[in-house]
C-alpha cells in the first residue's frame, strides 16, 4: 500500500509541475505567462500576441553558454508551442550575450533548433543582464499565419 501512495504522490507531484511549467494565457490567448508570480510582479508577458505577430520577451540562460543557449531555445520552442508554433514562425531574433564569442561558439545548439530556417537577427554583446548571473538573453517574434 505504502508503495502505491508513493507512486501517487509522485504522479501529482509531476503532474502540479507540468501545470506550473505550461504557464498560463490570458485574455483569450493574447497574453502568456510562463511564471506568472513574477511576470505578474514586474508587469510583464512571456509572450504578446497582437494581430498575426507574436511578440516573446527575452529568455534568459545562466551556466555556460552551451547549457544556456539550450534552456533558452528549448523554453522558446514551449512558448512558441503554446500558440500551435514553431522556431519557423521567428521572424526576428535578438541575441544579447554577455560574451559574444562563447555566443557564436554555440551556433550548432541555435542551428539544431532552426535548421534550415533563417530569421533576421541581431546579436549583441552586453555588460549586463537583469541577473548577474545571467549570460544570454534571447527575444522573438514570430509570424502566427505564415504569409508567404
Amino acid at each position: 500500500m505504502k508503495k502505491y501512495i508513493f507512486l501517487l504522490t509522485a504522479l501529482l507531484t509531476v503532474l502540479s509541475y507540468d501545470v506550473q511549467a505550461q504557464g498560463q494565457k490570458l485574455q483569450n490567448g493574447k497574453i502568456y505567462h510562463l511564471h506568472p508570480k513574477g511576470e505578474q510582479e514586474w508587469n510583464y508577458a512571456q509572450a504578446y500576441r497582437s494581430g498575426n505577430m507574436l511578440y516573446l520577451s527575452g529568455t534568459v540562460g545562466k551556466g555556460t553558454m552551451d547549457q544556456a543557449m539550450e534552456r533558452v531555445y528549448q523554453t522558446i520552442a514551449l512558448t512558441l508551442k503554446q500558440y500551435d508554433l514553431d522556431l519557423t514562425h521567428v521572424v526576428k531574433e535578438n541575441l544579447y550575450a554577455t560574451d559574444i564569442e562563447a555566443a557564436k561558439k554555440s551556433q550548432p545548439i541555435r542551428r539544431k533548433y532552426y535548421g534550415t530556417h533563417t530569421p533576421a537577427a541581431t546579436w549583441v554583446q552586453v555588460s549586463r543582464l537583469f541577473e548577474e548571473d545571467t549570460i544570454l538573453e534571447i527575444e522573438v517574434i514570430a509570424e502566427i499565419k505564415k504569409t508567404e
